[in-house]
């Protein structure tokens, strides 16, 4: 009898973690926290700040005389200026389309109804 008992116990918790996530929505990741845009600028940017950063050790060691590291480091410096108003760009328009609802759910932009309660938005 106590075997049965525990089985039933172990049986009812087992049950109550796989359904948990489906009861409370609010757990579950419902799409990109992040947009592909905003990861594809911030991933230009790291790349164009990392050729900075790989010229000028190439100057230190001896790779590069000073008249290429001056043409290198203009354009990197102008590529990198680009790619941080982008991503600056991409941040401001991805913060515009997230939609925040009365029951304090972040819905991504786009959305016709809420992913945490169900209500229509809008």
């Amino acid at each position: 009898m106590t075997l049965v008992a525990a089985s039933i116990v172990v049986a009812a918790l087992a049950a109550s973690w796989v359904i948990a996530p489906i009861v409370v929505r609010r757990l579950a990741l419902l799409g990109d926290p992040i947009p592909g845009g905003v990861l594809d600028a911030e991933a230009r940017k790291r790349v164009a700040l990392a050729s900075l950063k790989e010229i000028e050790y190439d100057r230190i060691g001896g790779k590069l005389d000073d008249a290429d590291y001056q043409t290198l480091r203009a354009r990197l410096e102008h590529e990198a200026l680009i790619a941080l108003r982008l991503a600056e760009g991409a941040h401001r328009s991805a913060d515009q389309f997230e939609i925040t609802h009365s029951c304090g759910f972040v819905n991504p932009g786009g959305s016709r109804f809420c992913s945490g309660c169900g209500k229509r938005l809008g």
